[in-house]
């Protein structure tokens, strides 16, 4: 049994439209994300048993999940997405030890950092164990482990009892998903089942960090910060080249974990990053607005901004402030979900505050060079 009343609260109101007569191919369930209720995780699993595919809170952004041990349900999740299939995914457990099952090796820094942040928003890059299906790896020799800490998530994993591929649950290149209704507005129709446990946490991807190297490379920043893993390795970690530059990958498997060919995190509106110090970013955005006037532009500011930009003669279709230039994990977790609500303004351009590349304003601003491709003034 789904929650109608719930379902409709959240998206009547939006540009995707009143989509009732759809409810019977994407089954919504709400579940209590303090306490999952066990009747309807038991639905989920159900679903992840016989080939199916569920979306499901994680800490970071909801996940589409399959058996990823099943060739045929992981291939779902290629053809939902529109996901290249030389993109690997990520495997979700609920244990170390499920976790330990999947690799042909286990060293050291894993243990360490295992037991540092998992369960938790990391995902460990490693040599992969015999049984898993090439679709998922991309054919590449390693794997990625990720044990997230959300509850309902976790519950899932358990009763599917099988480790679940799981990719942001959005259409690839759009910004992931940090509430059921961004699924639901982007998948709906296409999948069986979302489990809503309200909006995520951090907001944004986990951290990816390859341990199949010589040394510890850090594939993409995220809720687990670079600092945090040097400081709990005690040593300084390689970060890979298309970090903050999309278009330098290095070796296979920076370039396929990365998808470094393909626009991502976007809105449909094109996204320009404005650089600068907080005074420059401020005239910078002042002028192109005035120097655009007409044009339907949306600005993310911080905090600090926002009530500067209010005051603009010429205003922006949509404005909304990110959080503080002090706290970039707060500009993270509304991050994507501003993208969106820049689309639903009809926006054409959105014009978004960048800030130092440092804890997690890193993956702040490698989402934003992936999606503005680069553009900034």
């Amino acid at each position: 049994m789904y929650c109608k009343d719930y379902y409709f609260v959240g998206v009547r109101n939006t540009k995707y439209g009143d989509v009732a007569n759809k409810m019977s191919e994407t089954r919504y369930l709400r579940v209590n994300p303090s306490c999952p209720e066990s009747y309807l995780i038991a639905q989920g699993a159900e679903v992840i048993k016989k080939g199916g595919l569920v979306a499901f809170p994680t800490e970071t952004v909801y996940g589409l999940g399959a058996d990823g041990l099943n060739m045929d349900a992981v291939l779902k999740i290629f053809q939902v997405k529109g996901r290249p299939r030389g993109n690997p995914l990520t495997l979700h457990v609920a244990s170390l030890d499920q976790a330990r099952k999947l690799v042909s090796s286990w060293p050291p820094t894993a243990e360490l950092l295992a037991k540092k942040f998992l369960p938790g928003p990391l995902t460990l890059i490693l040599p992969r164990s015999e049984g898993i299906p090439d679709l998922v790896t991309a054919g590449l020799p390693n794997i990625g482990l990720r044990y997230p800490s959300n509850r309902i998530a976790l519950e899932l994993i358990k009763a599917s009892g099988v480790p679940l591929a799981a990719p942001s649950a959005n259409i690839s290149g759009c910004p992931s998903p940090t509430g059921a209704q961004h699924v639901l507005a982007d998948l709906e129709g296409k999948i069986d089942l979302i489990l809503d446990g309200g909006p995520t946490e951090v907001g944004m991807e986990s951290t990816i960090i390859s341990l199949a190297g010589e040394r510890p490379l850090l594939l993409r920043p995220g809720g687990v910060t670079k600092e945090e893993i040097e400081e709990a390795l005690k040593e300084e970690i390689a970060v890979a080249n298309s970090v903050l530059h999309p278009d330098k990958a290095s070796g296979e498997e920076e370039s396929r974990c990365q998808g470094v060919n393909n626009k991502q995190y976007a809105p449909r509106a094109q996204v320009i990053m404005v650089t600068g110090s907080p005074g420059e970013q401020v005239t910078k955005v002042k002028n192109f607005l005035a120097a655009n006037r007409g044009r339907k532009i949306g600005v993310l500011a911080t905090s600090e901004h926002f009530p500067i930009y209010e005051s603009f003669s010429v205003s922006p279709v949509y404005l909304t402030a990110l959080g503080s230039r002090t706290s970039p994990e707060e500009i993270a977790s509304r991050l994507f979900s501003a993208f969106r609500e820049c689309d639903q303004a009809g926006a054409e351009m959105v014009l978004v505050e960048t800030v130092a590349p440092t804890g997690m304003g890193l993956a702040v601003m490698n989402r934003l060079c992936r999606a503005a491709e680069q553009h900034q003034i």
